[in-house]
């Protein structure tokens, strides 16, 4: 069987070339056999390959969303290394399944932005790679990854409860069916889970971004705030007091 994704990593200018590399390393290492990364000028070669221009990115963006929505294995990554304001900024564009997703990794004082840039990166594609590198995606793998991209949250809820010691994997997209449902409260239960099973997987990291850092309460609702009035603290009440002094100030002269 062949790679599950094919991942194309470009840069903007040569400055962002060793970045490109880390990041292809860095992909390559975690997704194993099932990932194959290509960069730079190879990266080019193949998106032109597919009737698409490194520049038609630039200016036009949703391209790459329909490229990456036509052929679900591949993903884009476009890299830009600049600095700013004497800081160190790596901005990445990641683009998978027909989305993108922006992320800005900032280092002062001589720093390297270069590992926030990475991990801005996995967070998107992370759910995607293999729990471990190297391993071989399972027929439930595949099964889950249809009903999370068929938005079937509630079957993937029932599916995945079902299983008594779940990999990083589902309890990545169990965490994601809870939040896509509006369950923050059950979204974070199961992150907790998460965390103690596998604590220092990169999927945890991934899950943290899809869930609040707090709920709003359950009757925090625009049907509750409707049925129930707002407590009075007694500012709108007419109160009896006595009558400011006259200063003049309001007297035509």
């Amino acid at each position: 069987m062949g790679p599950l994704l094919f991942v194309l990593v470009l840069f903007s200018d040569p400055s962002g070339e060793a970045a490109a590399k880390s990041v292809a390393e860095e992909l390559a290492r975690l997704g194993g056999a099932t990932v194959q990364v290509m960069v730079g000028a190879d990266a080019v070669a193949q998106l032109e390959a597919r009737g698409v221009k490194e520049r038609d990115l630039v200016i036009s963006p949703a391209i790459a969303n329909h490229l990456t929505e036509s052929d679900p294995k591949l993903v884009v990554v476009r890299l830009e290394r600049r600095v700013s304001g004497g800081d160190e900024v790596v901005e990445s564009r990641t683009w998978s399944l027909g989305k993108s997703e922006n992320h800005v990794a900032i280092s002062g004082r001589g720093g390297d932005p270069l590992a926030g840039a990475i991990t801005g990166i996995i967070q998107v594609i992370g759910p995607r790679l293999p729990t471990q590198p190297g391993a071989a995606h399972s027929d439930e793998d595949v099964e889950m990854g249809r009903l999370a991209q068929a938005r079937e949250w509630k079957s993937l809820i029932d599916r995945l409860g079902a299983v008594p010691d779940k990999d990083p994997r589902q309890f990545y997209y169990l965490v994601l069916a809870h939040s896509r449902l509006g369950q923050p409260d059950a979204a974070r239960e199961v992150l907790a889970a998460m965390r103690t099973a596998h604590l220092a997987h990169f999927l945890v990291r991934a899950a943290e971004s899809l869930v609040p850092a707090s709920a709003k309460p359950a009757a925090d609702t625009p049907a509750s705030r409707r049925a129930t009035p707002p407590a009075d603290d007694g500012s709108n009440t007419l109160r009896d007091a006595p009558p400011t002094a006259d200063d003049g100030t309001n007297v035509l002269k």
